[in-house]
């Protein structure tokens, strides 16, 4: 079964209280930057069992393997990982242009960083010189069948078979959802 919601929850007509009575998960953007831990808190504590919360990010991540790769990943997966068992998945968007040796050696940090912070789904949205590599560690693909999971966003088409997440941009959605502040996720 697919879990179907917003890529985000702006603009959502109640806010997140109403969200999640509408949808069962969320992809939150960390794209600019991971989401706070009381923020977390308070979110995991809205939504109800069984709700999902999954996040796209993040762009300091550079996809060359380093210390300070190392530390903005363990922060950004330790920081999913508070969401407990109401954490989805993590869509990590790789730019175009990283050469396929560099990545296989970053999958490589990123499987030592799990190694560290525990296991997390992992959808990568990579370009196609690079797909053969996330396929052949076992990581699910964007919008791609056959994987450990689907992860959809904004599919074109019929829908696969199979189960995961499934994103839609909200048509009052005119920017990416951000990991909002106190005030928009706990209105008066």
């Amino acid at each position: 079964m697919l879990l179907e919601g917003l890529r985000g929850y702006r603009g959502y007509p109640g806010g997140f209280r109403a969200y999640r009575r509408a949808f069962p998960t969320v992809e939150l953007s960390w794209w600019h930057r991971v989401g706070d831990p009381r923020t977390i808190g308070r979110l995991k504590a809205l939504a109800p069992t069984g709700f999902r919360f999954s996040v796209h990010g993040h762009k300091h991540l550079s996809y060359r393997p380093s210390g300070e790769e190392r530390r903005v990943l363990r922060r950004f997966l330790r920081r999913f990982r508070l969401f407990g068992p109401k954490a989805g998945a993590v869509r990590l968007e790789v730019p175009e242009g990283v050469e396929p040796e560099a990545f296989a050696s970053w999958l490589d940090l990123l499987e030592e960083v799990l190694k560290e912070v525990g296991p997390v789904a992992l959808a990568f949205q990579v370009a196609e010189a690079l797909k053969p590599l996330v396929r052949g560690r076992g990581y699910a693909l964007v919008n791609e069948a056959g994987g450990p999971f689907l992860y959809l966003v904004d599919p074109e088409g019929p829908l696969p078979e199979g189960q995961g997440y499934l994103y839609r941009r909200h048509p009052s959605q005119a920017a990416p959802s951000a990991l909002h502040s106190r005030a928009e996720v706990d209105p008066g």
